[in-house]
């Protein structure tokens, strides 16, 4: 898993047709031959039979027109019912009608031709046995419309081409490193918006429209059923035929490395999931984002007083009036003064909000940066929309799950 620059996040609801996804279920089976009572129907004369064929077909035509108005009538009812039956749902039925119940525009779920889910299962079977490559069902593999498995299968190149063992990069020097973050993820997938579907020319409005379609506790749920599996075994494809440069040359990762970073990703990823769990349950958490902005706009306007100062001292030591040179050294040292102070309140704000964000053992396992910038990616999703909070929880939960995926998968590769 926006006031500032333009957030680099997914965020546009791309407008493709609605595809008919509403399964029905096996035909009622009624028993022939109902009993006879004194009075009934039954026992009536039958008709002569050039009028029963006439009451047949009269019969049988209003059955269809009946049909057809019912037909109708259903999904007259299911377009007003959809957002009620969606407010309640999670998991895949959600991210079917996920879609539907929010404007109508995307289809959520489709399935992957014969080829791919066969190739699917193939590469699940031989790279890591046991994994299903199937939807949660079981019955066929999926992909969502909007977050397509190309996005699932890009993440886990990145990650894996975003891990150094240790010796192969300059901050790699004691232990393996991982190079990926919550920043760099934001820029890559909010920019080339890869694997990610949506229409227009706008890309902030697609970025907008796709982060309101997954970045739901119902959607995220579904996403993370749909694709957990499927994300871990192309993280173990990846891994297996991964090329690092090591002293000037190529290799492949040893068994070991590669547990190393499915453990240091699952590090990040627990310590991320805290952070958003924190956030999402501070009380004062906007106050706290509010005095930290704050701050650093006062910060960056009191460099700009200080640069024009610096620039009127200079100025004014090339004339020839002393009297101008020593005001405008004064008010070149008041700016700097103002200037410090407005950093080390910056600071102070920054380090009081990482603080409390690691209140949760497990954001403690990240740095400032990466804290203080998750808090301010919280708050631009949220701010006025308190309802995003069940969604950041939601965030928090997937990671945890995910980071335990990510243990698992590095106690089998030391194994």
């Amino acid at each position: 898993m926006a006031p500032e620059t333009p957030d680099q996040t997914p965020d546009q609801t791309p407008d493709h047709e609605p595809s008919s996804s509403a399964s029905h279920g096996n035909s009622d089976r009624f028993e022939s031959g109902p009993a006879r009572r004194e009075g009934s129907l039954l026992d009536m004369p039958k008709p002569p039979r050039r009028q029963r064929s006439k009451l047949v077909w009269v019969f049988l035509l209003a059955v269809v027109i009946a049909g057809v108005a019912l037909w109708e009538l259903r999904d007259l009812v299911l377009r007003d019912a959809v957002p009620d039956r969606q407010a309640n749902m999670t998991g895949t039925d959600a991210a079917i009608l996920g879609p539907n119940a929010t404007n109508g525009t995307l289809p959520s779920m489709v399935p992957m031709d014969g080829d791919a889910a066969a190739t699917a299962q193939a590469n699940a079977t031989a790279v890591a046995p046991g994994l299903n490559a199937t939807s949660p069902d079981g019955a066929f593999a999926q992909d969502d419309a909007v977050v397509r498995f190309a996005f699932v299968e890009d993440v886990a190149k990145w990650l894996v081409e975003g891990y150094y063992p240790k010796g192969t990069h300059m901050e790699a020097r004691a232990s393996g490193w991982v190079a990926p973050s919550l920043k760099s993820a934001n820029m890559r997938y909010g920019v080339n918006m890869t694997g990610l579907s949506w229409s227009g020319d706008d890309l902030n409005a697609g970025r907008s429209g796709v982060l309101d379609y997954a970045f739901t506790p119902a959607m995220l749920e579904a996403l993370q059923r749909l694709y957990a599996d499927r994300f871990m075994l192309a993280m173990a494809t990846e891994a297996s035929t991964a090329k690092i440069t090591d002293k000037g040359k190529e290799r492949a990762l040893t068994t070991p490395e590669v547990a190393e970073m499915y453990s240091l990703y699952a590090t990040r990823l627990r310590g991320l999931g805290g952070a958003l769990r924190e956030i999402a349950g501070m009380p004062d958490a906007v106050v706290r984002v509010n005095a930290w902005l704050t701050a650093q706009h006062t910060a960056l306007e009191a460099n700009a007083k200080y640069q024009d100062a610096v620039f009127g001292y200079d100025t004014a030591r090339e004339g020839n009036s002393a009297h101008l040179a020593e005001q405008a050294r004064r008010i070149m040292e008041m700016t700097g003064k103002a200037y410090q102070q407005a950093i080390m309140a910056r600071e102070r704000a920054r380090e009081t909000l990482a603080e409390a964000i690691r209140r949760n053992p497990d954001a403690r396992r990240l740095d400032d940066d990466t804290l203080v910038y998750a808090a301010g990616w919280v708050y631009r999703r949220a701010n006025g929309k308190p309802e995003k909070m069940d969604a950041v929880r939601m965030a928090a939960t997937v990671l945890t799950d995910m980071a335990a995926r990510f243990d698992r998968a590095a106690q089998a590769a030391r194994q």
